[in-house]
Protein backbone atom coordinates (compact mmCIF):
# COMPACT_ATOMS: atom_id res chain seq x y z
CA UNK A 1 0.00 0.00 0.00
CA UNK A 2 2.91 2.10 0.67
CA UNK A 3 4.01 2.28 -2.97
CA UNK A 4 0.22 1.91 -4.35
CA UNK A 5 -2.39 4.79 -5.46
CA UNK A 6 -3.50 4.30 -1.95
CA UNK A 7 -5.64 7.67 -1.11
CA UNK A 8 -6.82 6.75 2.14
CA UNK A 9 -3.41 6.64 3.58
CA UNK A 10 -3.57 10.23 3.22
CA UNK A 11 -5.51 10.84 5.69
CA UNK A 12 -3.17 10.19 8.25
CA UNK A 13 -0.43 12.86 6.43
CA UNK A 14 -1.09 14.93 10.09
CA UNK A 15 -0.02 12.00 12.24
CA UNK A 16 2.71 11.11 9.75
CA UNK A 17 4.15 15.08 9.76
CA UNK A 18 4.10 14.72 13.63
CA UNK A 19 6.27 11.36 13.24
CA UNK A 20 8.94 13.17 10.53
CA UNK A 21 9.46 16.29 13.32
CA UNK A 22 10.41 13.98 16.02
CA UNK A 23 12.83 12.05 13.54
CA UNK A 24 14.29 15.55 12.50
CA UNK A 25 14.18 16.57 16.32
CA UNK A 26 16.15 13.63 17.01
CA UNK A 27 18.57 14.09 14.35
CA UNK A 28 19.41 17.73 15.03
CA UNK A 29 19.87 16.92 19.03
CA UNK A 30 22.95 14.72 17.70
CA UNK A 31 24.20 17.52 14.90
CA UNK A 32 24.20 20.55 17.68
CA UNK A 33 26.06 18.25 20.38
CA UNK A 34 28.99 16.60 18.68
CA UNK A 35 29.83 14.91 22.33
CA UNK A 36 26.43 12.42 21.80
CA UNK A 37 28.09 10.10 19.26
CA UNK A 38 30.73 8.20 20.09
CA UNK A 39 33.96 8.99 17.31
CA UNK A 40 35.70 6.08 15.68
CA UNK A 41 39.30 6.04 15.70
CA UNK A 42 39.09 5.21 12.07
CA UNK A 43 36.96 6.53 9.63
CA UNK A 44 33.53 5.56 9.07
CA UNK A 45 31.16 4.93 6.66
CA UNK A 46 27.07 4.56 6.79
CA UNK A 47 25.76 2.42 4.09
CA UNK A 48 21.90 2.62 4.71
CA UNK A 49 18.43 3.76 3.55
CA UNK A 50 15.87 6.14 4.49
CA UNK A 51 13.37 3.57 3.41
CA UNK A 52 12.45 0.45 4.38
CA UNK A 53 14.30 -2.81 2.95
CA UNK A 54 14.31 -3.88 -0.51
CA UNK A 55 17.23 -1.11 -2.17
CA UNK A 56 19.88 -3.50 -3.42
CA UNK A 57 21.88 -2.50 -0.15
CA UNK A 58 23.51 -5.80 0.74
CA UNK A 59 24.94 -5.98 -2.64
CA UNK A 60 26.08 -2.55 -3.10
CA UNK A 61 28.12 -3.01 0.22
CA UNK A 62 29.74 -6.25 -1.26
CA UNK A 63 30.82 -3.79 -4.37
CA UNK A 64 31.91 -1.11 -2.24
CA UNK A 65 34.37 -3.55 -0.07
CA UNK A 66 35.79 -5.52 -2.96
CA UNK A 67 36.45 -1.62 -4.42
CA UNK A 68 38.52 -0.48 -1.24
CA UNK A 69 40.21 -4.05 -1.11
CA UNK A 70 41.97 -3.78 -4.82
CA UNK A 71 43.04 -0.90 -3.36
CA UNK A 72 45.05 -1.82 -0.55
CA UNK A 73 42.17 -0.53 2.31
CA UNK A 74 41.53 -3.05 4.85
CA UNK A 75 38.04 -2.83 5.21
CA UNK A 76 35.90 -3.91 8.45
CA UNK A 77 32.26 -4.38 8.56
CA UNK A 78 29.73 -3.63 11.95
CA UNK A 79 26.23 -4.39 11.52
CA UNK A 80 23.09 -4.96 14.06
CA UNK A 81 23.15 -8.45 12.90
CA UNK A 82 18.92 -8.05 12.06
CA UNK A 83 17.28 -11.46 11.74
CA UNK A 84 19.56 -13.53 13.91
CA UNK A 85 20.16 -13.62 17.60
CA UNK A 86 23.50 -14.24 18.88
CA UNK A 87 24.33 -16.44 22.37
CA UNK A 88 26.55 -12.79 23.49
CA UNK A 89 27.33 -9.67 21.33
CA UNK A 90 29.71 -8.33 20.29
CA UNK A 91 30.27 -11.81 17.78
CA UNK A 92 32.51 -12.20 15.12
CA UNK A 93 31.06 -13.52 11.81
CA UNK A 94 33.08 -16.85 10.66
CA UNK A 95 32.40 -18.82 7.97
CA UNK A 96 30.80 -20.89 9.97
CA UNK A 97 28.23 -18.53 11.69
CA UNK A 98 24.94 -19.45 11.18
CA UNK A 99 21.95 -17.30 10.34
CA UNK A 100 19.82 -17.75 13.00
CA UNK A 101 22.98 -16.17 15.21
CA UNK A 102 24.11 -13.45 13.09
CA UNK A 103 21.11 -12.60 10.09
CA UNK A 104 21.35 -14.36 6.78
CA UNK A 105 22.95 -10.59 5.62
CA UNK A 106 26.00 -10.90 7.02
CA UNK A 107 26.64 -14.40 6.33
CA UNK A 108 26.49 -13.55 2.95
CA UNK A 109 28.41 -10.77 3.72
CA UNK A 110 31.40 -12.53 5.29
CA UNK A 111 31.03 -15.29 2.26
CA UNK A 112 31.49 -12.45 -0.73
CA UNK A 113 33.69 -10.29 0.92
CA UNK A 114 35.82 -12.05 3.69
CA UNK A 115 36.14 -9.17 5.32
CA UNK A 116 35.81 -9.25 9.40
CA UNK A 117 32.19 -8.70 10.29
CA UNK A 118 30.80 -7.73 13.61
CA UNK A 119 27.48 -7.79 14.58
CA UNK A 120 26.15 -5.84 17.83
CA UNK A 121 22.64 -4.26 18.15
CA UNK A 122 25.29 -1.54 19.89
CA UNK A 123 27.20 -0.60 17.03
CA UNK A 124 29.17 1.86 19.21
CA UNK A 125 30.33 -1.39 21.30
CA UNK A 126 30.38 -3.26 18.24
CA UNK A 127 32.66 -0.99 16.05
CA UNK A 128 35.42 -0.77 19.35
CA UNK A 129 35.58 -4.92 19.37
CA UNK A 130 36.10 -4.85 15.78
CA UNK A 131 38.89 -1.76 16.31
CA UNK A 132 40.66 -3.84 18.94
CA UNK A 133 40.81 -6.89 17.26
CA UNK A 134 41.85 -6.14 13.79
CA UNK A 135 43.93 -4.05 11.82
CA UNK A 136 41.14 -1.43 10.02
CA UNK A 137 41.78 1.51 7.85
CA UNK A 138 37.82 2.03 7.17
CA UNK A 139 34.33 0.28 8.66
CA UNK A 140 31.74 -0.06 7.16
CA UNK A 141 28.28 0.68 9.04
CA UNK A 142 25.65 -1.79 7.54
CA UNK A 143 22.29 0.12 7.95
CA UNK A 144 23.06 2.44 10.16
CA UNK A 145 21.82 5.62 8.61
CA UNK A 146 19.75 6.04 11.82
CA UNK A 147 22.25 5.08 14.20
CA UNK A 148 23.28 8.68 15.23
CA UNK A 149 24.84 7.10 18.37
CA UNK A 150 27.50 6.24 16.05
CA UNK A 151 29.81 9.27 14.44
CA UNK A 152 30.56 9.19 11.16
CA UNK A 153 32.30 10.30 8.31
CA UNK A 154 30.72 9.50 5.22
CA UNK A 155 26.94 8.87 4.63
CA UNK A 156 25.89 6.77 1.61
CA UNK A 157 21.90 6.69 1.30
CA UNK A 158 20.33 3.74 -1.18
CA UNK A 159 17.02 4.08 -2.46
CA UNK A 160 15.00 1.93 -4.97
CA UNK A 161 14.62 3.69 -8.29
CA UNK A 162 11.05 2.09 -9.25
CA UNK A 163 9.28 2.43 -6.01
CA UNK A 164 11.32 6.42 -5.15
CA UNK A 165 10.44 7.29 -1.43
CA UNK A 166 6.26 5.77 -1.99
CA UNK A 167 3.40 7.65 -0.48
CA UNK A 168 6.01 9.98 1.28
CA UNK A 169 4.45 9.23 4.08
CA UNK A 170 6.71 8.28 7.87
CA UNK A 171 6.43 4.93 9.20
CA UNK A 172 4.34 3.21 9.85
CA UNK A 173 1.30 5.00 7.08
CA UNK A 174 4.41 5.07 4.44
CA UNK A 175 7.88 3.62 4.03
CA UNK A 176 9.95 6.74 5.13
CA UNK A 177 12.19 6.37 8.15
CA UNK A 178 13.32 9.81 7.45
CA UNK A 179 12.01 12.29 5.93
CA UNK A 180 13.14 12.53 1.81
CA UNK A 181 14.75 15.92 2.67
CA UNK A 182 17.50 13.74 4.49
CA UNK A 183 19.13 12.78 1.26
CA UNK A 184 20.23 15.66 0.42
CA UNK A 185 23.13 15.32 3.53
CA UNK A 186 24.26 12.35 2.57
CA UNK A 187 27.55 12.20 0.56
CA UNK A 188 26.46 9.74 -1.87
CA UNK A 189 22.85 8.70 -2.81
CA UNK A 190 22.89 5.92 -5.07
CA UNK A 191 19.91 4.31 -6.92
CA UNK A 192 19.32 0.70 -8.00
CA UNK A 193 17.35 1.15 -11.19
CA UNK A 194 16.41 4.10 -13.34
CA UNK A 195 15.03 6.83 -11.05
CA UNK A 196 11.80 7.88 -11.49
CA UNK A 197 12.39 11.31 -10.53
CA UNK A 198 15.43 13.33 -11.00
CA UNK A 199 15.29 15.87 -8.55
CA UNK A 200 18.43 14.40 -6.78
CA UNK A 201 22.04 14.08 -8.01
CA UNK A 202 22.43 10.33 -7.69
CA UNK A 203 24.75 7.43 -9.21
CA UNK A 204 22.78 4.57 -10.70
CA UNK A 205 23.40 1.13 -10.01
CA UNK A 206 21.82 -1.91 -11.41
CA UNK A 207 22.33 -5.81 -10.69
CA UNK A 208 23.15 -7.36 -13.17
CA UNK A 209 22.58 -11.16 -13.18
CA UNK A 210 26.07 -13.33 -13.30
CA UNK A 211 25.22 -17.13 -13.43
CA UNK A 212 23.18 -19.90 -11.34
CA UNK A 213 24.66 -21.62 -8.28
CA UNK A 214 23.49 -24.88 -6.45
CA UNK A 215 22.50 -24.15 -3.14
CA UNK A 216 23.66 -27.70 -2.05
CA UNK A 217 27.60 -28.04 -3.81
CA UNK A 218 27.70 -24.67 -5.41
CA UNK A 219 28.29 -26.20 -8.82
CA UNK A 220 28.03 -22.99 -11.21
CA UNK A 221 25.68 -22.73 -14.37
CA UNK A 222 25.84 -19.55 -16.77
CA UNK A 223 22.47 -17.91 -16.89
CA UNK A 224 22.14 -19.96 -20.79
CA UNK A 225 23.16 -23.11 -19.72
CA UNK A 226 20.71 -22.86 -16.53
CA UNK A 227 17.81 -21.87 -19.19
CA UNK A 228 19.00 -24.79 -21.32
CA UNK A 229 19.19 -27.33 -18.56
CA UNK A 230 16.50 -26.71 -16.05
CA UNK A 231 13.92 -26.08 -18.40
CA UNK A 232 10.99 -28.52 -16.82
CA UNK A 233 9.12 -26.93 -14.19
CA UNK A 234 10.41 -24.14 -11.90
CA UNK A 235 9.23 -21.93 -8.99
CA UNK A 236 10.57 -19.44 -7.56
CA UNK A 237 10.60 -18.16 -3.73
CA UNK A 238 11.76 -14.60 -2.34
CA UNK A 239 12.06 -13.27 1.72
CA UNK A 240 13.04 -9.92 0.77
CA UNK A 241 12.13 -6.44 1.57
CA UNK A 242 11.00 -6.34 -2.62
CA UNK A 243 10.51 -9.60 -3.80
CA UNK A 244 8.86 -8.03 -7.04
CA UNK A 245 12.04 -6.82 -7.78
CA UNK A 246 13.62 -10.34 -7.97
CA UNK A 247 10.63 -11.36 -10.41
CA UNK A 248 11.91 -8.07 -12.64
CA UNK A 249 15.38 -10.23 -12.72
CA UNK A 250 14.01 -13.70 -14.01
CA UNK A 251 11.62 -12.03 -16.33
CA UNK A 252 14.79 -10.38 -17.80
CA UNK A 253 16.89 -12.84 -18.53
CA UNK A 254 13.95 -14.88 -19.61
CA UNK A 255 13.69 -17.57 -16.90
CA UNK A 256 9.95 -18.79 -16.62
CA UNK A 257 9.16 -18.74 -13.19
CA UNK A 258 6.82 -16.43 -10.45
CA UNK A 259 7.89 -15.70 -7.38
CA UNK A 260 5.79 -16.80 -4.26
CA UNK A 261 7.23 -13.76 -1.86
CA UNK A 262 7.31 -14.12 2.03
CA UNK A 263 8.06 -11.53 4.32
CA UNK A 264 11.62 -9.87 5.07
CA UNK A 265 14.24 -12.32 6.55
CA UNK A 266 11.90 -15.30 7.19
CA UNK A 267 13.07 -18.25 8.55
CA UNK A 268 11.29 -20.87 6.49
CA UNK A 269 10.24 -23.97 7.51
CA UNK A 270 10.81 -26.91 5.99
CA UNK A 271 6.97 -27.68 4.61
CA UNK A 272 7.11 -24.31 2.60
CA UNK A 273 10.41 -25.83 0.65
CA UNK A 274 8.93 -29.09 -0.03
CA UNK A 275 10.07 -29.40 -4.38
CA UNK A 276 8.21 -31.92 -5.62
CA UNK A 277 10.23 -33.18 -8.24
CA UNK A 278 10.19 -28.94 -9.58
CA UNK A 279 13.73 -26.84 -9.49
CA UNK A 280 13.52 -24.06 -7.12
CA UNK A 281 14.95 -20.47 -7.57
CA UNK A 282 16.26 -18.37 -4.46
CA UNK A 283 17.88 -15.29 -4.22
CA UNK A 284 21.29 -15.31 -2.54
CA UNK A 285 20.27 -13.63 0.09
CA UNK A 286 17.87 -16.37 1.14
CA UNK A 287 20.33 -19.36 0.05
CA UNK A 288 22.37 -19.00 2.96
CA UNK A 289 18.96 -19.38 5.03
CA UNK A 290 18.08 -22.38 3.23
CA UNK A 291 21.26 -24.59 3.20
CA UNK A 292 21.36 -24.68 6.74
CA UNK A 293 18.14 -26.52 6.94
CA UNK A 294 17.83 -30.19 7.38
CA UNK A 295 16.42 -31.10 3.98
CA UNK A 296 18.08 -32.07 0.11
CA UNK A 297 19.13 -28.57 -1.30
CA UNK A 298 20.17 -30.08 -4.22
CA UNK A 299 17.08 -28.36 -6.12
CA UNK A 300 17.65 -25.15 -5.15
CA UNK A 301 19.37 -22.81 -7.34
CA UNK A 302 20.22 -19.06 -6.59
CA UNK A 303 21.17 -16.24 -8.62
CA UNK A 304 24.06 -14.29 -8.13
CA UNK A 305 24.06 -10.79 -9.05
CA UNK A 306 26.56 -8.10 -8.97
CA UNK A 307 26.20 -4.28 -8.74
CA UNK A 308 27.41 -2.17 -12.35
CA UNK A 309 27.11 1.69 -12.64
CA UNK A 310 26.15 3.25 -15.41
CA UNK A 311 29.12 5.44 -15.11
CA UNK A 312 32.97 4.55 -13.84
CA UNK A 313 32.85 5.48 -10.22
CA UNK A 314 36.63 5.33 -9.62
CA UNK A 315 37.39 9.16 -9.43
CA UNK A 316 34.36 9.82 -7.58
CA UNK A 317 35.14 7.88 -4.87
CA UNK A 318 38.69 8.21 -4.72
CA UNK A 319 37.95 11.81 -4.07
CA UNK A 320 35.28 10.99 -1.40
CA UNK A 321 37.81 8.49 0.79
CA UNK A 322 40.50 11.20 0.26
CA UNK A 323 38.84 14.17 2.09
CA UNK A 324 37.94 11.95 5.14
CA UNK A 325 41.67 10.39 5.40
CA UNK A 326 41.35 7.32 3.12
CA UNK A 327 44.38 7.53 0.69
CA UNK A 328 42.74 4.82 -2.19
CA UNK A 329 45.34 3.47 -4.42
CA UNK A 330 44.66 3.77 -8.05
CA UNK A 331 43.75 0.15 -9.05
CA UNK A 332 46.40 -2.30 -10.77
Amino acid sequence: MWYSKHSWLKVFTPVSWILRRVVEYRRARYKSDTNRAWKASVPVCVVGNITVGGTGKTPLVIWLCEWLTRRGIKVGIVSRGYGGKASQYPMMVSQQSLCRDVGEENVLLRRRTGVPIVVDPNRVRATQFLIDNHSIDLIIADDGLQHYKLARDIEISVLDGARGVGNGLQLPFGPLREPKSRLQDVQWLVVKGEPSCNDLPTSVMHLEPVEFVNVSNNSVLSIHEFRGQQAGQLRAIAAIGNPSSFQNTLDQIQIQARVKPFRDHHHFRTDELKHNGSVIIVTEKDAQKIRELPIDTSHFWYLKVNVKFNEDMDEFLTSLFYKHGINVKART
